[in-house]
């Protein structure tokens, strides 16, 4: 019986080192591993907020050029375009979709 137990307390005195070495590894591995993921947060938070930002700016750009776009719109009458020499047309000539041997195709009618 004591025989059965030097051999055994012996056997996990030579592994000891291994199995100490091994958890060290493990969480060596494991903290990289964490800090590689707060990282990640870290960095994806700063973009977010960089986002955020430039869609506020873009926001606003957006709001100015929709009320100047407003206030020239309403001013854009059939007169102002014959003061520039422009005057009311007539389309001649349009494309239209149609059917041929081909398969569908764009026929120019007049």
């Amino acid at each position: 019986m004591t025989q059965a137990i030097v051999q055994t307390y012996t056997t996990a005195n030579e592994n000891r080192a291994k199995i100490t070495g091994v958890v060290i590894a493990l969480c060596i591995s494991m903290a990289m591993y964490y800090g590689f993921n707060v990282y990640k947060v870290i960095s994806k938070t700063v973009t977010m907020q960089s986002d955020q930002s430039t869609l506020s700016q873009l926001s606003s750009s957006v709001g100015t050029l929709n009320a100047q776009y407003l206030q020239l719109s309403s001013s854009i009458t059939p007169d102002k375009f014959k003061s520039y020499g422009l005057s009311q047309g007539k389309v001649s000539q349009y494309i239209s979709r149609g059917n041929s041997s081909m398969g569908n195709v764009a026929l120019l009618r007049q």
